[in-house]
């Protein structure tokens, strides 16, 4: 079993670990909690009482690493009655989500300029072993051979937010081996029917991963992404994606895809859908001019998903402007 055994067990397991998070001390728990429970209303209701109680507590009390203390000082300066759920809005073909909180992450290796999109691990920076990130763990067990861990993303994006890291005590930087794409394939096909929407993201190093150990990002969402509508070229459409997007229906073509990337030092993209796989080759971080708001493109805004922290862009930007934006990050412009 793969987390939980249906969607509705994973849901209540993804909030009840949330509750458990939270201490008196834990800067981090936290913020983690605070930044989750935003999603959606039902789950902000849920865990208010505890949030604000220790919120209080922790203004003299916290104690956290330098980030979180960062963090916090923002949110002990705003409080965070004013912390709103996320907001959403179609733009033509694209979805604009409004979420305040991802403008208080760390940006890590996402703001870093690559020339070569493989780097050795380096146990010195920030990796998925280190203690303190124990209680952000939602489950770790085996399945089908190897072992996960999966952690609460801290400054989630996409709806039920995962970070999962398989066999992390390997210490593997973040580069795709074959192995590894295969069962990452068949772990997103096997959940269809137990977690529908469950879908997998990933991002090679100059494409906005922010962490140079071996992660995905899962979610769940039962609506397509954009980059799934029928409407666009690679799925017999009539209209061009503003991104090469390469989408591989078998675990094999996807991989000899995703080689060729790597050994070229192509930045690249992936979203794992049950039986098929997107490839999205783009500009490495840092060598676009973009506007604010498109800046930090990774996986989820190359599919379609653009994340605000400024509430009056949700009405202002339009599918024109996300269309432009979002080809800049075009690797053969």
């Amino acid at each position: 079993m793969f987390i939980a055994p249906d969607g509705d067990a994973f849901r209540r397991q993804f909030s009840k670990g949330l509750s458990r998070m939270l201490s008196a001390d834990g800067l981090g728990a936290f913020i983690l909690v605070l930044a989750n429970s935003l999603q959606q209303h039902k789950l902000r209701h849920s865990l208010l009482h505890l949030l604000q109680r220790n919120f209080d507590s922790m203004k003299t009390a916290g104690q956290g690493s330098d980030d979180d203390e960062s963090v916090f000082a923002i949110l002990a300066r705003e409080g965070i009655e004013d912390q709103l759920c996320w907001r959403q809005r179609e733009a033509g073909c694209w979805e604009l989500v409004y979420n305040n909180m991802r403008r208080l992450r760390p940006e890590r290796l996402s703001g870093e300029k690559f020339d070569a999109i493989s780097q050795p691990f380096d146990e010195q920076r920030f990796n998925f072993n280190r203690p303190f990130l124990e209680p952000e763990i939602l489950w770790q067990g085996d399945w089908c051979g190897h072992h996960f861990r999966v952690l609460y993303n801290k400054f989630p994006f996409a709806p039920w937010h995962l970070l999962i890291v398989p066999d992390a005590e390997t210490r593997r930087p973040q580069y795709l081996d074959q192995d590894t794409h295969a069962m990452m394939w068949d772990l997103v096909r096997a959940q269809q029917h137990l977690m529908p929407g469950f879908g997998v993201g990933y991002n090679s190093l100059g494409a906005g991963a922010s962490v140079n150990h071996l992660h995905f990002q899962g979610f769940v969402r039962s609506e397509l992404l954009p980059v799934e509508s029928p409407r666009w070229r690679h799925h017999g459409g009539d209209k061009a994606y503003p991104l090469d997007c390469r989408p591989a229906s078998s675990v094999q073509a996807a991989w000899e895809m995703v080689e060729q990337f790597q050994q070229l030092h192509q930045p690249f993209n992936l979203l794992y859908r049950p039986g098929l796989c997107y490839l999205l080759p783009r500009q490495p971080q840092g060598r676009v001019a973009a506007e604010k708001w498109a800046q930090g493109v990774a996986w989820y805004e190359s599919c379609g998903v653009f994340t605000l922290d400024d509430s009056s862009q949700l009405n202002s930007l339009s599918q024109w402007q996300i269309s432009r934006q979002l080809a800049l990050y075009n690797h053969d412009r």
